[in-house]
């Protein structure tokens, strides 16, 4: 019986197991797509749009680069992106009033927003951001000042 059981979890298992492939994105992730905009003006945009709330340059990691060179070692496609970045950067005002609620509130800075397209549409670009769900004074600010960072990209863009 328990082996019958265990053969049921594990066909059950593998029979979902190409659902997760093609999940949808992940609860709390925030997405917005910029149809026509290429990679590099939505990438300059955000930059900008964060400069324009008084905050140092932002800290860019090359996502997709590090994607596309270490395909051939873990076997992934290595064009899962056409380009993509991740730009982090901090509010000390924000950062402050966060870890002033709950000093564990350091695990959320510093913020980031990924700017992507894909290989497919490379003249659209996309804005993926996780802002928290903390239920804050602190929350409340963080979410507003990303949503003025993602509103400032887009008016930069000619989207707003």
């Amino acid at each position: 019986m328990l082996r019958s059981l265990r053969r049921a979890a594990i066909c059950c298992a593998l029979s979902l197991a190409p659902a997760a492939t093609f999940a949808a994105p992940a609860e709390g992730i925030m997405v917005e797509h910029f149809p026509g905009v290429p990679f590099a003006d939505l990438r300059e945009a955000l930059a900008d749009a964060i400069a324009d709330e008084g905050l140092s340059a932002p800290v860019v990691s090359g996502f997709g680069a590090m994607l596309e060179r270490t395909a051939p070692d873990l076997g992934h496609d290595p064009a899962l992106y056409g380009d993509a970045e991740i730009l982090s950067f901090c509010s000390a005002g924000v950062a402050a009033r966060l870890v002033a609620e709950a000093r564990e509130h350091i695990a959320l800075c510093p913020l980031s927003i990924a700017v992507y397209s894909l290989p497919q549409t490379p003249r659209d670009a996309t804005l993926a951001w996780r802002p928290p769900t903390l239920d804050s004074p602190g929350g409340d600010a963080v979410r507003a000042l990303m949503a003025r960072i993602v509103a400032g990209a887009a008016r930069l863009v000619g989207r707003r």
